[in-house]
């Protein structure tokens, strides 16, 4: 009696059938991966909390005069009402220290309350504020960026009227070279300034090598 019995090369055939589906189907899965990974790695990152407009870089931010705190002639705290507060140190310029109870290391410096009393009184009587940030913060965390004051830009008014130095040459533009440009003018025309470099004041006053 005969049986049909399947010819070896449609075995094969049905074979190869299988193996293939089978890669393919994991082709499929891999490249499913691969662009889920890759969306993933390039997604933008999420909006801090209190608002996306409240930490947003290379723009023009309105700011609140009454909002603000200034803490000595560079450096500024902003209270915003639907994020953290923040704290400012602004581009560009470093102005002579202030003493600081909290910092007994923080000595004062000649010319340090004239340069934050003229913050104060030029930051906090401005009718209109504007930051514009740089995309990452300093070591210590604080936010790096320009003040514009009424639609000046602040560190260009510090360098000018002898309340602060240029430290463009220092660090750079901070990806913002239009404004680090003008700061550096600024210092071109105003000359030196009449005070002790306060990055030569603080190593002094703690014995740490000048660099």
């Amino acid at each position: 009696m005969w049986h049909d019995v399947p010819r070896p090369s449609r075995r094969r055939a049905a074979s190869f059938r299988r193996r293939w589906s089978f890669r393919l189907r994991l082709l499929l899965v891999l490249a499913a991966i691969a662009f889920l990974a890759y969306r993933e790695w390039h997604a933008p990152a999420p909006a801090p909390r209190g608002g996306a407009a409240a930490r947003r870089a290379h723009v023009r931010v309105p700011v609140d005069p009454q909002a603000v705190w200034v803490d000595d002639g560079d450096t500024i705290r902003i209270k915003w009402p639907d994020a953290a507060p923040e704290r400012v140190r602004m581009l560009g310029i470093d102005a002579p220290e202030v003493a600081n109870r909290r910092f007994p290391e923080h000595k004062e410096q000649s010319h340090g309350e004239e340069a934050r009393a003229f913050a104060r009184r030029t930051i906090l009587g401005a009718q209109r504020l504007e930051l514009l940030r740089a995309a990452r913060p300093d070591r210590y965390g604080r936010t790096l960026g320009y003040l514009f004051v009424d639609g000046a830009n602040y560190s260009v008014l510090a360098v000018e009227n002898h309340m602060a130095e240029s430290t463009v040459a220092r660090f750079g533009d901070n990806g913002l070279p239009e404004e680090a440009a003008r700061v550096e003018a600024a210092a071109r025309r105003a000359g030196p300034p009449p005070f002790e470099s306060p990055r030569e004041f603080r190593d002094r006053v703690t014995g740490r090598k000048a660099g």
